[in-house]
């Protein structure tokens, strides 16, 4: 169909076209306006409760390394032929259990040869000794001269110099020999061998094998400074401290260890200090290398004011805030927190334990001055029972 308008009825059309999305939306918005300014103002329903007081040990977590308390590398302090080992590798070994055997048939002859040269001058000093000894009995007779005595006791006391020497060179010799015998300096599990049998050894061919002592055994780890220093506050003394090391598994460890080091500085790069602890390993579970979680707990218990993490808005770099109550309506409480315990921050600073606390409801909060329908949030031997107020 053909409508015949004149060109002033068109006008009015498109105008109309263009003006009543206008008024529509205008309208629209100020009705939302009007039905959310008056939703403004109907309660909104929150659970609310006082920051609490909780009383813990304070505790802080690390990664650790398993370190043996002894840890040797088995050399060869003389030179010659590696005949033969008397152990199986990975074995506990006692310490003086005899480990290797080198070929000790070259420093037994030197051993021969120096208790020869001790006898030689044992006997020289025998019979220089019987000479000045001659030389005193006539001297008083007046049969001999003083030089004659003086020369006697020259030569004695050369032949004492020249035995004693040869007894120290024979003592050097059965060193020497002793040390073909390479036997174990501690008591610990023996390693892989480095150098197997047949091979010719010398002190500078390094390490034959390896051995670690297995109880106890140290695990050292690095602690922050901030919870180096919460710890310190809560301790009489760093020995005190419960250390506990945790299993890849998720499993603890059954025996609890002590803090025998604590480094003298902090690290300048890390911002932390080097500890250790000390463990009883009766069954061997701790092996040397490996890494595990630790847990150090403070024997004294120290209070804390706490809120949930669940009511909490915002993060560690904008900063915390919870929704608090004050002259019947919502404010925005700014926090700062340090740690969490239980599911609940500690609150260092921002809230007093006397504030009211929105704990569950923040999602009805749209913004500050919003007025509440408060419902007070009850212990939970009263859960039920919580007493509604209009706020």
């Amino acid at each position: 169909m053909k409508l015949n308008l004149t060109r002033k009825q068109w006008g009015i059309v498109v105008l109309l076209i263009i003006i009543v999305p206008i008024l529509y939306n205008k309208t629209a918005g100020f009705i939302g306006g009007m039905i959310q300014k008056q939703a403004m103002k109907m309660p909104k329903e929150v659970e609310v409760d006082n920051p609490h007081i909780e009383e813990v040990n304070v505790s802080a977590e690390s990664t650790g390394r398993v370190e043996a308390q002894y840890s040797v590398d088995v050399i060869a302090r003389v030179s010659g032929f590696l005949l033969k080992k008397h152990f199986k590798e990975g074995d506990f070994v006692k310490k003086g259990q005899m480990l290797f055997q080198i070929d000790p048939r070259e420093f037994q002859i030197e051993v021969n040869n120096a208790r020869a040269t001790v006898n030689q001058y044992a006997a020289l000093l025998k019979n220089a000794q019987q000479e000045l000894n001659r030389a005193n009995a006539l001297i008083k007779e007046d049969l001999i001269s003083r030089s004659d005595v003086d020369q006697s006791l020259a030569t004695r006391n050369q032949n004492k110099a020249l035995y004693d020497a040869a007894r120290q060179q024979l003592e050097l010799a059965k060193v020497n020999l002793s040390y073909t015998s390479i036997k174990s300096p501690i008591d610990g599990r023996i390693g892989k061998v480095n150098i197997t049998e047949g091979n010719y050894v010398t002190p500078t061919s390094g390490s034959l094998v390896n051995i670690a002592s297995i109880s106890p055994v140290f695990v050292t780890f690095s602690l922050k400074s901030d919870d180096f220093v919460k710890l310190l506050k809560a301790s009489d003394r760093f020995k005190d401290i419960i250390v506990r090391v945790q299993f890849n598994d998720g499993s603890w460890y059954p025996y609890n260890g002590k803090i025998n080091f604590v480094d003298n500085k902090i690290d300048k790069d890390s911002g932390s200090v080097t500890m250790r602890a000390s463990f009883e390993n009766p069954k061997s579970w701790l092996m040397p290398g490996d890494y595990m979680k630790v847990e150090l707990v403070a024997p004294k218990k120290v209070q804390f004011v706490t809120v949930p993490q669940a009511c909490t808005k915002g993060d560690a770099m904008s900063g915390y805030y919870v929704w608090t109550v004050k002259d019947n309506k919502a404010v925005k409480t700014n926090i700062k927190v340090s740690d969490d315990i239980n599911n609940n921050w500690v609150v260092d600073s921002g809230l007093e334990l006397s504030d009211t606390v929105v704990v569950s409801g923040t999602q009805n909060i749209a913004a500050e001055g919003q007025k509440l329908k408060i419902i007070t949030k009850k212990d939970d031997k009263q859960a039920g029972k919580a007493d509604e107020t209009d706020i």
